[in-house]
């Protein structure tokens, strides 16, 4: 079993890969830090914290993590894509309350795991600032999975870059100088990890999973976001929940290991490079890019794991 810290902006693209973590038996959510980027920091925490809650594990924290880049310039939300709270139409009670952690509760969570994965799907500055205030946690990391990145593809917010790596490039590159081994699931691969409304009808009508109410309506919520970002898709890229797949079905996927630098200048910021002159690994690079999986195994395991229980702790 894979021990997990989730670097998360839910977002229903992270809140479908939150319940996929924590329904999946190969994978143990050891805390959920929280930062800016689909919604605030506020808004991101208490999404946590109520997904957390509906699914009964309140007993894993929930860590406050960075409110802005590195940088200090202002990124826009998009609640246009998630809604205004960052669930699309779920609305979560004003009676709901929550406890978070400091950021320095991560120092506990490394202290009591070791052979840890830290997993990223927003923007990088909290990790980033984690391994800039706190160096010494990296010798209880084993691996780092980061969604982000364009690759050879145009970009999802500007014509070459990625969310992600856009919204704090600096601390992206941080963290892939951290000297760890950085998986990258970048768009052109997350893009084609489509789920379909069948897919969601069926997880709607015949999950055990607390979430059933919920899957089609913030799928439907997402839908109508990429049928105007994106028209003509089959489905809805999941590009979070993506990333821990990948985590977990490391011999359903293909990588290359390459050299991997964010640009960081004004015109091309995030814009993801890489030496792709020949497709032949870098033995000597510390970082490994998804290029390619199986979709019909991705599909078979998100209904698998999305049509059970949660697991308890």
């Amino acid at each position: 079993m894979k021990k997990v810290v989730l670097f998360a902006d839910p977002g229903i693209d992270d809140t479908f890969a939150i319940v996929y973590a924590l329904s999946s038996p190969e994978l143990e959510v050891k805390a959920i830090v929280t930062g800016f980027g689909n919604v605030s920091k506020e808004d991101a925490t208490e999404n946590a914290a109520f997904i957390l809650h509906v699914a009964g594990r309140e007993d894993i924290p929930v860590i406050t993590g960075a409110s802005q880049p590195l940088t200090g310039e202002y990124e826009p939300y998009y609640p246009e894509i998630h809604g205004e709270e960052g669930i699309g139409p779920i609305d979560i009670p004003d009676t709901f309350t929550y406890e978070a952690k400091p950021f320095s509760h991560i120092l506990e969570v490394t202290s009591q795991h070791d052979d840890l994965y830290f997993v990223d799907i927003g923007r990088n500055t909290s990790m980033a600032l984690s391994f800039n205030l706190y160096p010494f946690i990296k010798d209880s990391i084993k691996e780092v999975y980061l969604m982000g990145g364009a690759f050879l593809v145009p970009g999802n917010v500007t014509p070459v870059a990625e969310a992600n790596f856009h919204g704090d490039p600096t601390a992206t590159n941080f963290v892939l100088e951290s000297g760890l081994p950085v998986y990258l699931a970048p768009l052109n691969v997350t893009q084609y990890a489509q789920l379909k409304e069948e897919h969601v009808r069926l997880l709607a009508e015949n999950s055990k999973n607390p979430f059933r109410s919920i899957f089609l309506p913030i799928f439907q919520y997402y839908q109508k976001a990429y049928e105007k970002l994106q028209p003509g898709l089959e489905g809805v890229p999941l590009h979070d929940l993506y990333t821990l797949y990948f985590l977990t079905n490391p011999d359903k996927t293909t990588i290359v290991q390459k050299n991997v630098q964010i640009s960081t200048e004004k015109l091309t910021q995030g814009f993801t490079y890489a030496d792709f002159r020949d497709m032949e690994n870098n033995p000597e690079a510390n970082h490994f890019i998804n290029i390619n999986f199986d979709y019909e195994d991705f599909i078979k395991n998100i209904l698998r794991r999305l049509m059970g229980e949660i697991k308890e702790n």
